[in-house]
């Protein structure tokens, strides 16, 4: 089931901190969730920008020119750019409100205590006049099940990744190990000592084979690192660091093999694989040149794109593939370089997987296994900045050098398979 495409917001939302619990952040963002008293919010999410602490008082300039209007930008590249490509259905809506500065400073009071310390160097960025409130799909479900127990709504956060490994013809013959080991797997070894590398591959998940999914599933529960949460009702019961609560130990294997029925379902992860792959053919080492000749030569300011930029790239793209005739050598440098950065989007959204209550455990002797309820969303869908292309580029060069510096030879890298 996927989530609806419009929900009604009401005229007057309340602002008493009290009202909002802490949920979650990234490096731009940190999500609150609304758990008073009003029933047409009750679950909603309010979402805020962050900044620099040293710039949190007085605010990021960047977010005071027109914050209203580059938020407005970022609800449409979701819903008219990345929602074409995966499917609308997949979009949560978004709805602009007003903040108060007061509200603002005791929100940042309340949820200081509770964000993870790799996150403190950014705080909410007070400047802002703008949030933006997102629906839960579930926000309307009744507190008790048929079954007359007490109802725990559970919501699982993915963050895929990348889907795909860059074919040779697109990489240079010193970083071949790129069209070995995925990106991720390769990563591993720059953000964490050899001994503590995740075993989980992302194209276990995309692999479509159930097997795979539920090794990718399981893999991810013994070291989340940032790509797995669980949350039941508001609290959390899977954090970065692995840290499980005993209820999610207890119900762990009936969630993951329900997610991983969801994962083989939905057409979701298979549209991320594709687009990801078609929109970046020439992988960073083949779009840097681009982008340099593009700034020298002015058919690409070194400025953020416009909405109608973006509008205008994912048409094109769309228009090409519906003809089947994605040759690189015929789009622009423009096109190319606009067409990598929406694929970097994908690279990085999180996939929301809400259930109304703890799925039940499936046995030999169910006779007529039911279909589970559940909603599934796309978020953190916002666009990537044209300025840091020179930055993937350096980053991509740290992770293969790091990669190669601890597995060297074929026989000790890792092997991973599409």
């Amino acid at each position: 089931m996927a989530v609806p495409s419009s929900v009604d917001l009401p005229e007057s939302i309340p602002f008493e901190p009290n009202d909002w619990n802490y949920k979650g952040e990234g490096n731009e963002n940190i999500v609150f969730s609304y758990r008073g008293s009003n029933t047409d919010i009750c679950g909603w999410l309010l979402r805020l920008s962050k900044c620099d602490v040293a710039t949190s008082v007085n605010g990021c300039t960047a977010h005071r020119l027109d914050d209203t209007q580059r938020k407005r930008d970022h609800a449409t590249y979701s819903t008219s750019v990345i929602g074409p490509l995966l499917g609308p259905e997949y979009i949560l809506p978004q709805r602009l409100v007003a903040l108060k500065p007061d509200f603002l400073r005791r929100l940042q009071v309340k949820s200081e205590p509770l964000r993870p310390a790799h996150r403190l160097h950014k705080q909410i960025d007070m400047s802002q006049d703008v949030g933006v409130l997102m629906p839960n799909a579930f926000r309307g479900a009744p507190p008790v099940s048929s079954s007359g127990r007490l109802r725990q709504s559970v919501t699982v956060e993915l963050k895929p990744k990348w889907g795909f490994m860059p074919s040779l013809g697109s990489v240079s013959p010193r970083n071949s190990v790129k069209s070995r080991v995925c990106r991720y797997c390769m990563h591993q070894f720059t953000k964490h000592a050899s001994q503590d590398v995740s075993g989980f591959c992302p194209l276990d998940l995309y692999s479509g084979d159930r097997h795979r999914i539920v090794r990718a599933l399981d893999s991810l529960a013994q070291s989340p690192q940032n790509n797995l949460r669980v949350f039941v009702d508001d609290h959390i019961a899977i954090d970065r660091h692995g840290k499980i609560s005993e209820e999610c130990v207890a119900q762990w294997e009936a969630l993951r093999d329900c997610i991983a029925d969801i994962v083989l379902k939905e057409p979701l992860f298979s549209r991320l694989k594709q687009c990801q792959r078609m929109l970046d053919s020439l992988d960073i080492e083949g779009i840097l040149p681009l982008y340099k000749r593009a700034v020298e030569s002015g058919s690409l300011a070194n400025v953020q794109p416009s909405i109608s930029d973006w509008l205008t790239a994912v048409a094109d793209f769309t228009q090409r593939t519906e003809i089947a005739d994605s040759n690189v050598a015929e789009v622009t440098d423009k096109q190319a370089i606009l067409e990598f950065l929406i694929s970097t989007t994908l690279k990085d959204v999180s996939v929301l997987i809400t259930l109304p209550e703890w799925p039940v455990h499936k046995t030999s002797l169910d006779s007529v296994p039911t279909e589970p309820q559940y909603a599934i969303a796309v978020i953190d869908s916002d666009p990537k900045k044209l300025a840091k292309i020179p930055n993937y580029f350096s980053k991509d060069e740290k992770i293969v050098k790091h990669y190669l510096k601890h597995c060297p030879d074929l026989d000790s890298q890792q092997q991973c398979s599409e």
